[in-house]
């Protein structure tokens, strides 16, 4: 009977209030319109492969979601509103068309994890400081030819990947005085000239 009492309690207890190790478990939804039925559950939701070239402003509801997976869709721009899903801390928009990284996502403070890697994005915005909980930015397989003084008031960033991206011998050096305590990852410096 304890038993039975104590999973009634946990299957109504909001998964909102879940830890961190709990969370990390928690159910991942594929289903978006199943999922809309009861955003209050929903703390994961992988919307990977499901063609999207925009993001459904319907994603706002999920007040409580923590992390969201939108790999190898056609999404080349995002929307003001991604900065108010404010409890995002993992956000993965891998193999998509994406030039920049907007400023609304600047918004996103509880965010630990972004990984933007196989997409087109040029350059590392200027304010990306204000994601003061970053700890691990995914950047792989682009063009990012800017790298701010910024990056280093990152204090809680461990890993930085940019492999395959075209850098100078000069800017992995810049990139490593800067963060000197990031796991950095670089391909070999290239013998290219950039137009500033």
């Amino acid at each position: 009977m304890a038993i039975v009492l104590a999973l009634g309690f946990w299957l109504w207890m909001p998964v909102h209030s879940l830890g961190q190790a709990d969370w990390d478990t928690a159910k991942v939804w594929t289903d978006f319109e199943a999922a809309l039925q009861r955003p209050e559950n929903v703390l994961r939701l992988d919307l990977s492969r499901s063609k999207l070239k925009a993001l459904d402003h319907r994603l706002q509801r999920f007040q409580y979601l923590r992390e969201l997976n939108l790999d190898k869709n056609k999404i080349d721009t995002l929307p003001n509103w991604i900065g108010s899903l404010s409890t995002l801390e993992r956000l993965s928009i891998r193999s998509n068309r994406l030039r920049s990284i907007p400023p609304a996502m600047l918004q996103l403070y509880a965010l630990k994890e972004l990984d933007l890697a196989d997409n087109e994005i040029e350059g590392i915005p200027e304010d990306i400081d204000h994601m003061v909980s970053l700890e691990k930015l995914i950047l792989w397989s682009n063009v990012v030819g800017h790298f701010p003084p910024s990056l280093s008031r990152l204090e809680h960033l461990v890993e930085l990947d940019l492999l395959h991206n075209e850098m100078s011998f000069d800017e992995q050096i810049w990139v490593r005085e800067i963060l000197p305590q990031a796991k950095l990852h670089f391909s070999a410096p290239c013998q290219c000239q950039f137009d500033d």
